[in-house]
């Protein structure tokens, strides 16, 4: 915020307000509230007394903007109602940092010197903290009890899971062989909270013409909280390979990740379908794909 901003159109309160949460410290922040509860609309005085309120290098132009939007947006509005939007500008900007937050995790060789998160336990932790919704999605899946049992008391107490898998070839998938991850997830096959998509094979052609894979990783809990990164839903990928990935507690990117695949299941267009639980019938995953 400089002088030459406050030379332009008038920028809206609500705007302004916001910009100042993100900009000014705290104690700043805190004394103009307590300042505006003192005036009754804005003035002439009002400027000086809010820089007066905590003296600091630069807030002559931000006061300024702060009083330019105040008179152009509404000046009957009470000092003190606008004290309490700033309050609770700020409340809310506090909440976003708390749940903006990142965790990396690995899986394979740890470093020693850099403290990081295993996979498998992240991946636990994200599944046990859904309320109501669970998706993962995965390239390959097989083993991985411990994540089946955990989707399993996920889906008892109430939570809809959605699975979305790559198919084997014989099922017109990418995976060699005749099986895929359906067999891991076959002990939840009677459970009426749990569903099984797929990629639709009719929509696998991509812009150069060659058949895409089902190849993203994710397991998102809620709209909160997600685990991505390069490791499939196998034993190999959780404890011995190398593998990174990252934890995200961010609402908004976590709602939009979410909002995602379920347009893709309910489009029109069905790019993403229910897949049947009965796979075909085969002997095993080929080393070469299947076990990443």
């Amino acid at each position: 915020m400089t002088g030459h901003d406050i030379g332009q159109a008038a920028i809206p309160l609500p705007e302004v307000i916001s910009e100042l949460v993100a900009s000014l410290p705290e104690t700043h922040l805190a004394a103009w509230t307590r300042a505006l509860r003192t005036i009754t609309t804005p003035d002439d005085q009002t400027e000086s007394r809010l820089i007066a309120a905590h003296p600091g290098a630069g807030l002559g132009p931000r006061a300024a903007l702060l009083l330019s939007a105040w008179r152009s947006t509404d000046p009957q509005l009470p000092g003190p109602a606008l004290a309490l939007a700033l309050e609770a500008a700020i409340c809310r900007y506090e909440q976003d940092l708390a749940s903006h937050h990142v965790d990396i995790v690995v899986s394979g060789p740890l470093s020693g010197t850099v403290p990081l998160r295993l996979t498998a336990s992240a991946a636990v932790e994200v599944i046990r903290s859904a309320t109501r919704t669970l998706l993962l999605t995965s390239y390959a899946a097989f083993g991985i009890q411990e994540i089946v049992e955990e989707i399993t008391e996920a889906a008892d107490r109430g939570v809809s899971v959605n699975l979305v898998l790559e198919t084997a070839r014989s099922a017109g998938g990418r995976l060699h062989g005749e099986t895929d991850g359906r067999i891991a997830f076959h002990a939840l096959r009677f459970h009426p909270d749990v569903h099984l998509w797929q990629w639709a094979n009719a929509e696998r052609r991509g812009s150069s013409g060659r058949r895409g894979s089902m190849h993203a990783k994710v397991i998102a809990a809620d709209r909160s909280t997600v685990l991505l990164g390069s490791a499939n839903l196998t034993d190999n990928a959780y404890n011995d390979n190398l593998e990174v990935g990252a934890v995200i507690r961010d609402p908004i990117a976590v709602g939009k990740l979410v909002d995602h695949f379920t347009t893709l299941m309910h489009s029109e267009s069905s790019l993403l379908v229910r897949l049947p639980w009965v796979p075909s019938q085969g002997n095993g995953v080929d080393e070469s794909d299947g076990r990443t």
